[in-house]
């Protein structure tokens, strides 16, 4: 979101060099009370620069002028203008000096996520459109999600946007703290595994909503010339070695949790990124790999590998769309989910048939 900045005016900038000043040598402060911080932002919301809420972002964000002023293109004067009149604003220093670091106030702490919040809002105030022409928009969607569901599911999708709407730009981004991204605004839409406790944080998900798009189950897969037979069990699995997956942001995979849950002490000998890895890598090696299934078909098109039945529960992998509550009125947000329900209702009900 571009922001324009207006000078202070002179008057403001002496009250805020003084306000400065005195909280510098003094480090005495604001009553920082509940009760207090409201009675005062609500008296002075008539008199706030609403230019500044970008670089009280910015400062709350990196905790450093020089980084704050980088990130906003500016020059350091200027966000060091800008961090005065902010402190003559909140009445409160924000930013204080300890040892050779900056570090926020009590108060400053408490600005940090209703700030990121109040920003998000308006970005999408304002990108908002009364109504939404896929044809001529030139709309951005950041979407996260791994390399199989792209291999398996997404390049349609993606297929279809390009040749109805050449305005609008897709961006994939690999699954990394999923909950965290939607929360902050970094990405507009999730597809992954509808366990959030995979991913540590599903305390955080309050204002995520989700819808199962499609479903796949998962299969041992194997070089041609490996030893193992076409069932397999979990004893025998287990004195071979293995391929694993393991993804930023995230405590396990689905297979890593069943693996776990019959040998508390299972480790993959070979650890990669994303499970459309594991079939370039067990095709050359002794080594056995666990994938959904339809990946594993897709990938024995083009690789010296064969798919096991595994004897043992591995639990289904159910892909789901996960948005922010945010988005839930924004008619593009809502073609966008439209067009994944509709793509993974036609693509994987036909291939049932």
């Amino acid at each position: 979101m571009n922001t324009q900045f207006y000078p202070a005016s002179t008057k403001q900038r002496k009250d805020a060099r003084a306000e400065a000043d005195s909280y510098a040598k003094t480090g005495e402060g604001r009553d920082l009370s509940a009760s207090n911080t409201v009675f005062r932002f609500g008296t002075n919301m008539a008199r706030f620069d609403l230019n500044l809420l970008s670089a009280l972002n910015a400062l709350l964000t990196e905790q450093n002028v020089t980084r704050a002023s980088e990130k906003l293109n500016v020059t350091q004067p200027t966000m060091s203008g800008m961090l005065q009149r902010l402190r003559f604003q909140f009445d409160d220093p924000l930013l204080v000096r300890h040892g050779r670091e900056m570090e926020l106030t009590p108060f400053a702490e408490s600005l940090v996520d209703p700030v990121r919040e109040a920003l998000l809002a308006v970005d999408t105030l304002v990108r908002t459109e009364p109504t939404f022409d896929p044809s001529t928009s030139t709309r951005e969607f950041t979407l996260m999600a791994s390399d199989y569901c792209t291999a398996i599911f997404l390049h349609c999708v993606i297929a279809h946007i390009t040749s109805i709407s050449p305005g609008i730009r897709i961006c994939i981004k690999p699954i990394n703290s999923p909950i965290e991204k939607l929360n902050s605004g970094d990405i507009d839409l999730c597809i992954t595994a509808d366990d959030l406790s995979l991913f540590a944080h599903e305390d955080e998900g309050e204002n995520l909503h989700s819808e199962l798009l499609f479903s796949d189950e998962f299969v041992c897969i194997v070089a041609k010339d490996h030893p193992l037979k076409d069932s397999v069990d979990i004893a025998t699995l287990m004195e071979h070695p293995h391929v694993g997956v393991e993804m930023k942001g995230a405590v396990g995979t689905l297979d890593a949790v069943s693996l776990r849950s019959h040998d508390p002490h299972y480790t993959p000998n070979v650890v990669v990124t994303d499970f459309t890895l594991i079939p370039h890598v067990v095709a050359v090696s002794k080594c056995v790999g666990i994938v959904q299934t339809r990946l594993a078909e897709v990938a024995a098109l083009a690789l010296p590998i064969r798919s096991l039945r595994p004897s043992f529960d591995v639990p289904t992998l159910n892909e789901a769309m996960l948005w922010h509550s945010r988005h839930i009125q924004d008619p593009a947000h809502i073609w966008l989910r439209s067009l994944l329900k509709e793509f993974s209702q036609t693509q994987f009900m036909s291939s049932k048939t």
